[in-house]
């Protein structure tokens, strides 16, 4: 029965939970609480509450919620509603005269330029890659492959289908594509796009290069005018220097919170990682909603470290210590990597570009170009290596987990030479496999090499003590 008095709600003892133990623990959540959390704030229109029982998403269509395990925090669940509800939001923000803007390819950058415009919601079709899974249903994929995109390409191609679709986000109000050091399966994916809307402009993203970084940095700041110009246009509003550079502090605090988040969760294992997994990914675009996004952050930081105080993981510690490469774009994974014993404590998940911090004191154009120096595609594959070598050094990593895609044209060409540099260097054992097409459970292949993989671990720490 749902609670309805008027108290503050406490946590239970760290754990993590199955989607029916979530549906239990949501009905302990005080509805006062649960009113309180809106998106678009502030706003206490009954339409902008987002913190919902997992059923309502499942119902929906996120049929994979059902066999992931969740973080028991109400800061943890908070976050899953917040992502679960992005879509109603997008078209939301429409409806109330916002404009949404989608941006495609650059992965960070050109997100932080749009959220300075005032009523202005940028997202990125990009991560739509997950919606296969969580939907348990391969017709984004189907459609894509309809139009040319082939089934031996990135599940990225799912984003073609959405647009065709029509359903799964708003018809944008401006396309900003981004073209050059990218996915080369996605910039097809952008081309088609481009075809289906008319309504593109295209981005040069400079490959980064050590012996020219002021030539990139100016080809990049004259690209960031030509989008500026576009959105005025589009808005009617002229964008200040002070307009950007509040969206650079909060791009900041956001970043900020996400590094101490990942240091509490990779050394105290204090949130799972499929919530570190889309903690990370909310540093692309908030979730269409970074005024939001920081109120959740900072739920989830006083959450991390309460737990860190109390000595409360939500792990064990003594469990296997991971590196992983490349987003799973099936997040059972991790679960599955944690139910059979490990934790994860490195990460490269194709975005650093939207982790690192970006600097206060330059002209703020100049400060988000070179924040697309930290990028992890447009630069080479002993960069990225070299990324995960520092993590896995730092938390002690004993095994690295490389989830390619087949036909993913980054996965094909660096998967083996990043897990050849990490093992020559670190000596890790190095697992890598193709994630397999949507489906309700993990190929009986994968869950057979995961388990060996983990039982090696075992073997080398033991032959160590």
């Amino acid at each position: 029965m749902r609670q309805k008095d008027n108290f503050s709600y406490q946590d239970p003892k760290s754990a993590r939970i199955t989607f029916d133990e979530w549906d239990d623990l949501f009905d302990q959540i005080p509805d006062n609480i649960i009113e309180k959390f809106c998106y678009f704030p502030p706003n206490d229109a009954t339409w902008a509450k987002y913190l919902f029982p997992p059923q309502t998403f499942a119902i929906y269509g996120a049929r994979h919620l059902r066999r992931l395990k969740f973080d028991n925090s109400l800061a943890a669940l908070r976050l899953w509603g917040f992502v679960n509800n992005e879509v109603e939001r997008l078209f939301r923000a429409q409806q109330i005269g916002k404009k949404v803007i989608a941006v495609m390819g650059d992965l960070g950058p050109l997100a932080i330029i749009i959220s300075a415009f005032p009523e202005c919601v940028p997202f990125y079709p990009d991560c739509w890659w997950w919606t296969p899974f969580a939907m348990e249903s391969r017709v984004l994929l189907k459609t894509a492959e309809d139009l040319g995109i082939p089934e031996a390409t990135c599940y990225s191609r799912a984003a073609l289908g959405a647009f065709v679709k029509h359903s799964y986000f708003p018809d944008p109000d401006l396309i900003i594509a981004a073209t050059g050091a990218s996915c080369d399966d996605y910039s097809g994916v952008q081309s088609l796009v481009a075809q289906l809307t008319g309504n593109v402009i295209w981005v040069e993203t400079p490959l980064r290069q050590s012996d020219d970084i002021s030539e990139t940095i100016e080809l990049l700041v004259s690209e960031y005018h030509r989008v500026i110009k576009s959105l005025e246009e589009l808005t009617g509003i002229r964008l200040t220097e002070d307009l950007l550079k509040q969206a650079i502090q909060r791009a900041n605090l956001v970043r900020k919170i996400t590094a101490r988040l990942r240091d509490l969760a990779f050394t105290h294992a204090v949130f799972p990682a499929v919530e570190m997994m889309l903690i990370e990914f909310g540093c692309l675009h908030f979730y269409s909603d970074i005024t939001e996004w920081i109120n959740i952050l900072h739920h989830l930081l006083n959450t991390a470290e309460h737990r860190t105080r109390t000595n409360q993981a939500v792990l064990p510690l003594s469990s296997l210590h991971l590196a992983w490469l490349t987003p799973p774009a099936d997040p059972l994974l991790l679960c599955t990597a944690e139910d059979y014993g490990a934790r994860i404590v490195a990460t490269e998940y194709v975005i650093n570009q939207a982790l690192a911090p970006i600097e206060n004191s330059l002209p703020p154009l100049v400060a988000i170009a070179r924040s697309h120096l930290f990028g992890s595609l447009n630069g080479t594959s002993a960069e990225r290596a070299e990324l995960l070598i520092r993590q896995s050094t730092k938390n002690s990593a004993e095994g690295l987990i490389i989830s390619g895609l087949l036909g993913g044209s980054h996965c094909a060409m660096e998967s083996k030479l990043i897990g050849d540099i990490v093992r020559d260097r670190l000596g890790l054992p190095v697992l890598e496999f193709d994630v397999a097409p949507p489906n309700r459970e993990i190929d009986r292949q994968t869950l057979t090499r995961i388990e060996a993989f983990m039982e090696l671990l075992r073997s080398r720490r033991c032959a160590k003590s």
